[in-house]
């Protein structure tokens, strides 16, 4: 069924009106629209699962703040492939079912995990070494949801989902094949990857609340938008691991042009690999070097089935709006 003509029709009852001065009983039907759902997907897995469920809970926050009559769900519990395609098949027969289908209609999903440039990185399928663990978004292991036609968004918060430069292929990188792409393409909607690896950020202004070690209430002195604006740019190494590791800190997760530890090591590594294979300069390290000096916010890319939309301005001291709208 098409999003936009999802209605949800109930009989309320009798009702009474005048006609021609004399009072009639007929029966009142109500047109209930569909309620915008937002589903946010947490890893659940032994590698950074509290710090991806409490980035979950923020962008729960705030998106109840912009959208106080959607509901928004958080998915937590899961660390195998298998168990990613269970419960996007629960959320597919939910959406499609008939009894339920006009109940909601699907905005926006968030994955906040780990992931590459062509698939999701989960936990080897039953703990059993050198099983798969990887989700590549094609065949039956996850189905087309009914996506809201203008407002259905996938939006990955995992490590490099729009970095088609990563595939080190010069036909990908033409074709600009990627995770974020796949997705739009196999779900027919639009689809944000990152083009560098993920980082918590963490949010400054707490740092001087002494309960943010245990529980951060949602501010309602702030907009959404004004809460984005504080993740611009990331704090020191120091500070961060410190507040990301040891406090439930609000954060998020995005790309970031920091340099240093892993992160310094993978993209030197890409560097060199980019330019043994393909014999030219690796685009994403000249991004890097434009905006490292302040850990600014890497742009992210945007593909509509499968069309390269939006691929961010990179400036030192440019934001792009997308970013602080999906963040």
């Amino acid at each position: 069924m098409s999003d936009n003509t999802k209605i949800s029709t109930t009989f309320s009852g009798l009702t009474t009106v005048i006609k021609k001065g004399e009072v009639a009983i007929q029966q009142v039907m109500i047109k209930i629209p569909p309620k915008p759902l937002f589903v946010l997907f947490a890893y659940g897995g032994k590698s950074g699962a509290r710090e991806m469920k409490l980035a979950a809970e923020y962008k729960k926050k705030r998106l109840q703040k912009k959208y106080p009559a959607a509901e928004i769900r958080i998915i937590h519990k899961f660390k195998w492939p298998s168990h990613f395609k269970a419960e996007w098949t629960k959320l597919y027969i939910e959406l499609t079912r008939p009894e339920t289908a006009n109940k909601y209609s699907l905005w926006q999903i968030h994955y906040f995990g780990h992931g590459g440039p062509e698939s999701l990185y989960l936990e080897e399928e039953g703990g059993i070494e050198g099983a798969n663990s990887k989700i590549y978004f094609e065949g039956d292991i996850t189905k087309r949801l009914p996506w809201h036609p203008d407002k259905g968004i996938f939006v990955l918060h995992s490590c490099r989902g729009a970095a088609y430069e990563d595939t080190f292929s010069n036909n990908m990188i033409s074709k600009k094949i990627c995770l974020a792409k796949t997705i739009s393409e196999k779900q027919n909607t639009r689809c944000l990857g990152q083009i560098f690896y993920a980082s918590f950020c963490y949010d400054y202004t707490q740092t001087g609340q002494q309960e943010i070690a245990f529980y951060s209430p949602i501010s309602l002195k702030t907009t959404a938008e004004e809460d984005a604006k504080k993740f611009i740019y990331r704090g020191d190494v120091a500070s961060t691991k410190y507040f990301i590791e040891r406090t439930n800190i609000d954060r998020v997760l995005w790309g970031y042009a920091k340099m240093n530890g892993l992160t310094k090591q993978y993209m030197e590594n890409n560097e060199d690999m980019f330019m043994k294979r393909l014999n030219k300069p690796y685009p994403i390290a000249e991004y890097i070097r434009v905006l490292k000096r302040n850990n600014q916010i890497m742009p992210c890319r945007i593909f509509n089935k499968g069309v390269l939309e939006h691929n961010g301005k990179v400036a030192l001291g440019f934001i792009n709006k997308e970013d602080l709208e999906y963040i």
